[in-house]
Formats: structure tokens, sequence, C-alpha cells
């Protein structure tokens, strides 16, 4: 192998040693940096929601029977005659537990919730809270007169575009209306109910043995406005002027006599002339009698 040879296959060796090199220094600054972890990119940002727990057979509440009978339910009915409705009535009746004793209870803010997702919250304890808008007496249902008495109780709220009805197993007629109360039930259904103007509006259904918390704000005591201080003290000052003046008009007068007093009208009628007329008339005839002596023979 002659000089040139040699020299070009040390050049050769130079190269492929800076070569494996710089792969070696690239691969180990990629190691070096940190992982970047990247989310999915989502087009509209959703709003908060109540979020359902994913719920195990072996953590539902409610018996399987009652289950199945709410899988048959119908939302939007003009009524909660079915037979979803009369089983959880008739479980919480006989069950000692209150709801959300085993499977913990969704509290739902918004009772938008549970019109928009009512196959989410069927079957669940749910939480809900709000002002007592109507108490209705406890009445026994028709078709089901052997599960007692119910009360019924109509729970409203200004910023929601539904109201909530709850059936009660215990009696709850002493609540006031506009009472604030809480309540953990069994969520049942939405049913549709005609409002004011014979509107259709909707309502969520919801069985529970009775409210869990009352709070009810007395109305403010009457307040008996006094008299007005200024009107009184205006009165007072005129009351004194008045006075000073009569007082200063008394005072400064000066007497009259009352034999010159005279009347400023004659008057309509005056008897003075026929009392002097009749007392001459009188006066002669009387002075006659009393002056002639008794003559003879008038015995």
């Amino acid at each position: 192998m002659g000089p040139g040879q040699r020299l070009l296959g040390r050049r050769c060796a130079w190269a492929t040693t800076l070569v494996v090199g710089a792969l070696a220094f690239a691969a180990l600054g990629q190691d070096a940096q940190p992982p970047t972890s990247q989310a999915p990119a989502t087009p509209d940002t959703q709003p908060a929601t109540t979020s359902v727990p994913a719920t195990q057979a072996a953590e539902w509440e409610l018996p399987a029977d009652v289950r199945a009978a709410l899988a048959q339910t119908q939302d939007f009915a003009f009524n909660f005659d079915q037979p979803g409705f009369y089983a959880v009535l008739q479980h919480v009746k006989r069950d000692p537990r209150s709801p959300g004793a085993v499977q913990p209870p969704i509290e739902v803010r918004d009772w938008r919730d549970l019109l928009e997702r009512p196959n989410d919250f069927r079957g669940r304890p749910v939480t809900v809270e709000g002002t007592v808008g109507r108490n209705k007496n406890p009445y026994r249902l028709t078709e089901h007169p052997e599960l007692g008495q119910v009360t019924q109780l109509e729970l409203r709220r200004a910023d929601q575009p539904i109201i909530c009805t709850l059936i009660l197993t215990e009696g709850a007629g002493d609540l006031p209306l506009d009472a604030t109360v809480q309540v953990t039930g069994y969520f049942v259904m939405i049913r549709q109910y005609y409002g004011s103007g014979n509107r259709v509006q909707q309502a969520a259904l919801i069985v529970a043995p009775g409210p869990t918390s009352m709070s009810w704000k007395l109305p403010p005591p009457a307040t008996t406005e006094g008299p007005d201080w200024r009107w009184m003290v205006g009165a007072v000052a005129v009351g004194v002027v008045i006075t000073v003046v009569l007082l200063r008009r008394t005072a400064g007068g000066r007497r009259h006599d009352v034999r010159e007093l005279r009347a400023r009208r004659a008057a309509p009628v005056s008897l003075a002339d026929d009392l002097a007329d009749w007392a001459e008339q009188e006066q002669p005839g009387a002075n006659a009698d009393r002056g002639a002596a008794p003559r003879s023979g008038d015995d």
C-alpha cells in the first residue's frame, strides 16, 4: 500500500468516527429533553354539568326488581301512574334506611341536568334544594291505597326552568310556603303538567321519606312609624302664637260697662212695649178696687 492510499484510509476512518459521534450526541440530546404531553384538541369548551359516578350492580341501593320497573318509565307523561313510581314508593316505605345510605347521593344544583339526561339519574339518590311553592294536603293513591297517605311538595327556584315534585312518605303538612327545603330521594322521571296560562311545563319527580333540612326566614316585624316631630313642633308653635295674641288683646282692651251695651241689631220681636202697655192698663183698675168702701146692702 502506497503512502497515498494509507493517507486516504486514515481520512475515511476519521470521517466515520466523526459521523458516529455526531449521531450518538444527537441521540443523547433527545433523551435528555422532558416528554411533553399533548391534550386532544376540543372544538368548544363544554359547561360544567352534574357528574354521575359509574355505579356497579353491587353498589345500587335500589333492588333489582325496582330498577326493572323503573326501566319501563316513560318521561314527559302527564301523570306518574307508572310501575316504576309505585315500586320506588313501596321501597321507600318499607326500607328503614334513608336514601343515600349505601350509594352516595348526587347533589343536583342545576335541575336542567335532570331534564336533559333523565336516564342518567333514574333510580339514583339525588339531593335538591329549593323553596316550597305548594304543599298539597296528604292524600291516598287511587290505584294503590295500600301504600297509605303521601304528601306532595312542589319546590321552586327562580333560576331554574323546571320545578321538583316531591312525593314524601312522611307527613310534611307543617312546612310553610316559601320555606327553604333540602331533600334526598330517588329520582323517578320527568313529568309534564299544565301550569299558569294552560302552558305545558316540566317537573322532576323525586320520592323521599321527608326533608333532610328546612329553614324559614321569619317575616320582618311590622315597623310602626311614630308621629312626625316636625308637625308636632309646628302645631305647638302655632298654638303658642295664638295664645299670645289672645292674651294681648284681653290685657290691652278697656273694660265696657254692661249698662252701656247696646245690641247691634234690633230684635225682630220685642215684648217690652207689650209689657208696658199691659202694666198701664191694669194699674188704674187695681187702685180703684183697693180705695172703694163697701156699700150697705151688698152683704
